[in-house]
């Protein structure tokens, strides 16, 4: 059995939207209240743990919605199954490098 095919898929790839479009609102909504005045602020906003958590969540969706829509594009144009494979890995490195990343970063400032 396959990972993500079919409606699986198509249920990541819609909800991964509607909660980064939820969360894009949240944050639109929190900016035009009190906007963060410096690098200082900002940090201290993504540094609580709720909103670190948020941010964290947020581009745990935008992977999982990035790596259905590289996937589902691999899938389709790319036809010899030896280069689709050798897509496929290149793309889920780059994502999860991505996701490595953004971890060691959001941990970075939770840490401070």
């Amino acid at each position: 059995m396959r990972l993500l095919t079919g409606l699986r898929a198509w249920t990541v790839q819609r909800a991964s939207a509607l909660f980064m479009l939820g969360f894009l609102l949240w944050l639109g909504a929190v900016l035009l209240v009190s906007p963060p005045a410096g690098y200082a602020e900002w940090r201290a906003m993504v540094a609580r743990p709720a909103t670190g958590a948020a941010f964290g969540l947020f581009f745990a969706a935008l992977l999982a919605h990035a790596w259905v829509g590289m996937r589902d594009v691999v899938l389709d144009y790319v036809h010899h199954p030896r280069m689709r494979a050798a897509a496929l890995a290149l793309v889920a490195l780059a994502l999860l490098g991505i996701g490595v990343w953004v971890a060691l970063a959001l941990a970075a400032l939770g840490a401070r």
